[in-house]
């Protein structure tokens, strides 16, 4: 069976999902409507044809590489041709369950398990009235979020935002339907299949999710994974660990709403090798490395955006506040003991975490737009803030020290190229996303 045993070893299959259309095109512009799944808030100057043929670049890349990719959609549509009737109603089964409003068997084809049914809008004459499609099914080119492979096997999440409520059960299916994945993946845990003994759903989603090494898992609490869904997946994780392979899963503590640009680990920590980190600088606190650039000093920027705006009279919604990121990074360790998760101890963040196990050196944190050039350094913050909500840590380590990153981050590019990592450019003029690289891929097997 495959499994993934590091960030940053060498990436040896991968799954993508090509639903950048999403992005463009068949959607409803009018704001404030998460359920009308036909919506999306988007830079309108971003161009389709365009967009896709750069969103493109990233199967040649990982190609060129020797990287198996595995792509969600191509599989759907070759897995209902091969399929018989009695095959196809069991996707129905499996898809729309009870719902009276489904295809038949006979009519099933791929565009109803990622546009919903039917599969584009349209106008009922007879009852004079529009009718949409159920659900959009594949929405998001975001593969790393519906699902990820562990050291032991593989977990279907389950997500926090509703217009990707159904996308893992089409990744799963996905995963069922391709024959290469069938042999190679162990799906060991569907977190939509956990018995929900809380009041707080059980949400666990593949970004805020990182393999750090054979025995460590980090897992990001926040907007999006919830820490009832941390401890579901970490329970049932220590429990399949029958070797007793897997020693940590971290619980790091990400920004609160409506810091938006930080709903996932991944945005403000990734692994370009094995002692190296990339990180967001300004949202992690410390205890042990002296030159790390100060939370205090995003602090209190944001303090002073808050007071300057109610001093002019302006509005104040949705508004980030300090209190957002207060207490961003840090880290609860729960180790494994005896197939239990028990929790252990806090620290001040994941980076003190890794380098009091000999995980990291204090002098391999390379930064978002490089290193500031004073302890206080506003220009640098502002810099860095700029850069990260292009995506610029969201890269993905192809092998050690080698990684895709987008090619507007040009300061952190240069970081990454000054520290020795060979860096591919991804060219991202049209790429209007949310995310990037990292969250483009989902690692089916990685070395150690």
């Amino acid at each position: 069976m495959w499994k993934v045993d590091s960030e940053s070893g060498r990436l040896n299959a991968v799954l993508i999902q090509d639903s950048v259309d999403a992005f463009w095109e068949d959607r409803f512009p009018f704001e404030g409507i998460e359920a009308n799944l036909f919506y999306t808030p988007r830079c309108h100057h971003a161009e389709m044809n365009q967009g896709h043929q750069q969103w493109l670049q990233l199967v040649k890349f990982l190609k060129s590489e020797d990287i198996q990719v595995f792509e969600t959609i191509i599989i759907l549509k070759k897995g209902i041709e091969n399929s018989t009737i009695t095959e196809r109603k069991e996707i129905i089964e499996k898809v729309w369950g009870n719902q009276k409003n489904s295809p038949k068997p006979d009519d099933l084809q791929v565009e109803h398990l990622i546009y919903g049914y039917p599969p584009k809008p349209y106008y009922d004459y007879e009852k004079d009235s529009v009718v949409l499609p159920d659900f959009r099914r594949v929405a998001w080119p975001y593969s790393r979020d519906t699902s990820f492979t562990t050291q032991l096997g593989t977990v279907i999440c389950k997500m926090q935002r509703y217009s990707r409520l159904h996308e893992p059960k089409i990744v799963k299916l996905a995963y069922q339907l391709d024959p290469v994945l069938r042999e190679k993946i162990e799906l060991i845990y569907d977190a939509n299949d956990a018995v929900n003994d809380s009041s707080e759903p059980g949400f666990i989603e593949g970004g805020d999710t990182q393999i750090i090494d054979e025995e460590t898992i980090a897992i990001g609490v926040g907007q999006r994974s919830t820490i009832t869904g941390f401890k579901k997946c970490a329970k049932k994780l220590f429990e399949e660990d029958h070797e007793g392979k897997l020693r940590y899963i971290c619980a790091v503590q990400l920004p609160e709403y409506p810091a938006v640009d930080y709903m996932h680990l991944d945005v403000i920590i990734n692994h370009p090798s094995k002692d190296q980190v990339l990180v967001m600088p300004y949202v992690w606190d410390t205890d042990i490395v002296p030159d790390l650039p100060p939370k205090k000093l995003l602090l209190k920027t944001l303090d002073s955006s808050v007071n300057h705006s109610i001093a002019n009279g302006r509005p104040l919604t949705q508004m980030v506040t300090s209190e957002a990121f207060k207490n961003c990074g840090k880290t609860i360790v729960y180790k494994n003991e005896r197939g239990k998760a028990v929790e252990k101890y806090l620290e001040a963040s994941l980076l003190d975490f890794l380098i009091k196990q000999g995980k990291l050196e204090k002098d391999k944190i390379l930064y978002v737009a490089g290193k500031p050039k004073k302890e206080y350094d506003i220009d640098h913050l502002y810099s860095a803030f700029s850069e990260q909500a292009k995506g610029a840590c969201n890269v993905i380590t192809l092998k050690p020290s080698k990684v895709i990153a987008f090619k507007r981050n040009k300061k952190t590019l240069k970081e990454l190229r000054d520290n020795g990592i060979t860096v591919i450019e991804w060219e991202d003029s049209h790429l209007d996303m949310l995310g990037g690289p990292h969250c483009s891929t989902s690692p089916l097997s990685r070395d150690p």
